[in-house]
């Protein structure tokens, strides 16, 4: 804005020009202030020639609220009338805006900006007192349009309340940077103090910049209220209302520190220019990037957007829309292109944007998912909702530098989309289970590893390192490095790894003959890197080996990878921190949360009706033997344990056991896993549901824990089993078999003797195998996880009597 933002005389003419001042819609105006004045002058006259009615006023109403805001309402709502409001515009502003009908809804909500613009004034205020005008600001705002905030506002208002708040933060927050930046750097201050560059109207303007970056479109329908936005947006004196709103918070805000009538006069003044302003024509700017420069590509949350903001202006009286388009500097008008831009709110993603940004974000250029040339010219075209006004453009060219930075995925899980990678607390999530994943032993870790290119600044290198615990910030906390690339030689250079890659790389040399036979014709030699896994740790009480890499595969130097620390036997909460360093010694940092698990797992069977292993069990010996008509139970006893990752903490992660599962074979037979496939049963076992046969509870203790577990376990119990699962024996026997649960395959079942043959009952070998697994991802390792197993021979024989 103009001087219509309350900015210092010093600035302005040395006084009023005649023609201004004298003008008599300026003089209508003129009068009606200082008759809303005139009421509230009398009475504090009054009180100043009534000592006792004066005394008895303060004792009986202290300062409050409500009469500071009472106070304000009086003012200016006698002042701001609709006639008032006509003379306030210039007469070609009338004509532009046509009958008072269209834009009578603007009217009804002005006397909210001149109130605000006035309470936030009439003294210090700090950010929480803001918050609290705002707020007023708000609830007359929408009493004004006829809808008022309920009471207690409904989940809509309150985030909408909220995101007003949010938006005062952001436009707050330019003005306390600016003040700390004086104190911090005040050295030139006393200079300027002593030539005049700093008087007493020195920051006057800096509030009105805050309202101005408050009061922009992003903001209105959360003032408004969604259905009111939807109703006013379209129309054409929309950002004219704004605009309006905007010179009246200022003039307010004058009004607030005016200790004159001349002041007064002044502050009319500077409103009627603002006021001038806002028929402005077209305006269109593209303010960042600027010029030429090295914008550098970001991740943006809010729109989820990897690439470079476009902040300026699209503006201007009966403004309509906005466009946004890019091309090749070297290409012609007719290659640019919407593909790739996502626009700001409150415009749809897709465009078109928006008016009423002034200095803001316009939208977004998306060079992740879009192929933008290294250098790139962004075109901005501003229209006006009046026929036959030529549209304003404007252009810039800049330079991209990629900051490609992030870790995206362990052992093939991705990080939990949204909120995406570039969100320090989002999860690895192992969709198998839907849960948070935990990780073991040797792993491969992806991501983007990139940055450049732009002034000299090209990748160096980069690093992995960990630090125990949850961190968010990359900088905090002592980091230990367990992986290296570096780019130094002209080699490595030309083999850049630019895309999404296997970070746990490592350089090999190549030579290769391209055009055989070699010699007489050279070998063709490169750098190239190769995928591998870092070992995060093993079962204790191994002891992982060390891996070692050559930094330039053509020279002597080499570097270590570091496992993670035996402590917790090399388990735990983590973060995980990519660094790239750029040729410049700048750095770039993304962090990723992990869970490692690399403790041990238990699994055994200790006992089967108190026998030893391969001892005989007659079938006469299990309780209820010979009845077909009922289960025959019998008990298998053991172990099934996985220690938590942190003692003490059962939810998962930290508590990631899987499970474990029977199976019965008999001599002869196969099974795999859980699965039988010949002579073979998957024994029913405990579970919430039933019947299943893998059992989700942990099953007895192996009496030992971690030795370095962090923190200790507080008590660890003796070794002790517990009932595995108790089976339905009537499948050993061929003449029950058919009602035991689960029937067993044919031919698994032992014959009875048969007196008529004389054929005696049969005996043979079986075997029970137990699995123990848990969810941890172990790629290095068997089966992908940490699982142990345990089998328990025995020999049957059907020493029933036969059925009569």
């Amino acid at each position: 804005m103009s001087d219509g933002k309350g900015k210092s005389p010093r600035k302005a003419s040395t006084s009023p020009e005649q023609a201004e001042i004298n003008n008599e819609d300026f003089q209508f105006v003129l009068k009606a202030l200082l008759a809303a004045f005139q009421p509230i002058l009398a009475e504090q006259l009054t009180l100043a020639g009534n000592l006792d009615q004066l005394k008895e006023q303060a004792e009986s109403r202290p300062p409050n609220c409500a009469d500071e805001l009472a106070e304000a309402n009086r003012l200016f709502g006698k002042f701001f009338t609709e006639d008032v409001a006509l003379r306030m515009i210039p007469p070609e502003g009338r004509k532009q805006l046509g009958p008072i009908e269209n834009w009578r809804w603007c009217l009804a909500h002005l006397r909210c900006c001149f109130v605000f613009g006035w309470l936030v004034c009439r003294g210090p205020r700090t950010f929480r007192a803001w918050t609290y005008y705002v707020h007023q600001y708000w609830l007359c705002i929408r009493e004004s349009l006829g809808t008022p905030v309920s009471n207690p506002p409904t989940e809509e208002q309150r985030q909408d309340f909220s995101t007003l708040v949010e938006a005062l933060a952001k436009a707050y927050k330019p003005y306390l940077t600016d003040q700390l930046a004086s104190v911090e750097f005040r050295a030139g201050i006393p200079d300027e103090v002593l030539t005049g560059d700093i008087d007493c109207f020195e920051g006057r303007e800096e509030v009105c910049d805050i309202f101005e970056r408050l009061l922009t479109v992003d903001t209105a329908q959360a003032l408004l209220g969604r259905d009111a936005f939807a109703a006013h947006s379209q129309e054409a004196s929309f950002w004219f209302c704004r605009c309006w709103c905007l010179c009246a918070m200022c003039f307010g805000c004058c009004l607030a520190r005016a200790r004159s009538f001349a002041d007064v006069v002044w502050c009319l003044v500077y409103f009627s220019r603002c006021l001038g302003d806002c028929f402005r024509p077209l305006i269109c700017a593209i303010t960042q990037p600027q010029m030429n420069a090295c914008a550098v590509e970001q991740y943006y949350p809010g729109p989820n957007v990897e690439g470079i903001e476009i902040v300026g202006t699209a503006t201007g009286a009966f403004c309509d829309h906005y466009t946004l388009e890019w091309k090749d500097p070297l290409a012609p008008p007719s290659a640019y292109t919407q593909t790739g831009i996502v626009y700001a709110p409150p415009a749809p993603p897709g465009g078109p944007g928006a008016c009423g940004k002034v200095n803001a974000p316009l939208g977004y250029l998306d060079t992740l998912s879009t192929p933008v040339p290294d250098d790139v010219e962004v075109r901005l075209t501003v229209f006006s909702a009046q026929a036959g006004q030529q549209p304003c453009v404007a252009t810039v060219t800049f330079q991209i530098f990629r900051q490609r930075v992030s870790i995206e995925a362990v052992e093939g899980v991705q990080v939990e989309t949204p909120p995406g990678w570039p969100d320090p607390n989002a999860p690895l999530i192992n969709t198998s289970i839907g849960q948070v994943a935990s990780f073991g032993t040797a792993l491969e870790i992806w991501g983007h590893a990139w940055v450049g290119i732009c002034a000299g600044k090209q990748i160096k290198g980069y690093t992995l390192s960990y630090q125990a615990d949850f961190i968010n910030n990359p900088t905090f906390g002592v980091w230990t490095q367990f992986w290296q690339v570096d780019y130094t030689s002209a080699k490595q250079q030309a083999a850049v790894q630019t895309g999404y890659s296997d970070l746990t790389s490592f350089w090999q040399f190549v030579q290769v003959c391209p055009v055989p036979p070699c010699p007489p014709h050279p070998l063709l030699s490169y750098d190239q890197l190769l995928p591998t896994r870092w070992v995060s740790g093993v079962t204790p009480p191994a002891v992982p080996a060390p891996q070692f890499f050559p930094v330039d595969p053509q020279l002597p130097p080499i570097w270590a990878s570091q496992s993670l620390p035996f402590v917790n036997c090399y388990s735990g909460k983590y973060t995980l921190r990519l660094t790239v360093e750029d040729t410049l010694s700048n750095k770039y940092y993304d962090t990723q949360h992990v869970w490692f698990d690399n403790k041990a797992i238990y699994g055994e069977i200790t006992g089967i009706l108190g026998v030893a292993p391969c001892a005989v069990i007659n079938l006469s010996q299990i309780p209820g033997a010979g009845d077909c008509t009922v289960p025959w139970p019998l008990a298998i006893q053991g172990i099934a344990y996985d220690e938590y990752i942190i003692e003490g903490d059962t939810t998962h992660p930290s508590d990631n056991f899987g499970g474990y599962c029977l199976t019965l074979t008999r001599q002869g037979g196969t099974e795999s896993g859980c699965t039988p496939i010949l002579l073979s049963v998957a024994l029913p076992v405990p579970g919430p549901s039933s019947p299943t046969s893998i059992g989700t509870n942990r099953v007895g203790d192996p009496g030992t824990r971690c030795l370095t577990a962090s923190p200790p376990p507080m008590v660890i119990p003796p070794k002790q089993s517990n009932t595995l699962t108790v089976m339905d024996a009537r499948m050993f026997d061929a003449t029950c078999a058919a009602s035991a649960l689960p029937v067993p395959p044919a031919g698994f079942a032992l014959k009875r003797a048969d007196p008529i043959t004389g054929q005696p009952g049969e005996c043979c070998a079986f075997f029970f195998a137990l699995d123990v697994w848990d969810t941890s991802i172990c790629p290095s390792l068997s089966g992908g996880r940490h699982e142990t197993g345990w089998i328990w021979p025995i020999y049957i024989c059907n020493d029933l009597p036969p059925k009569s």
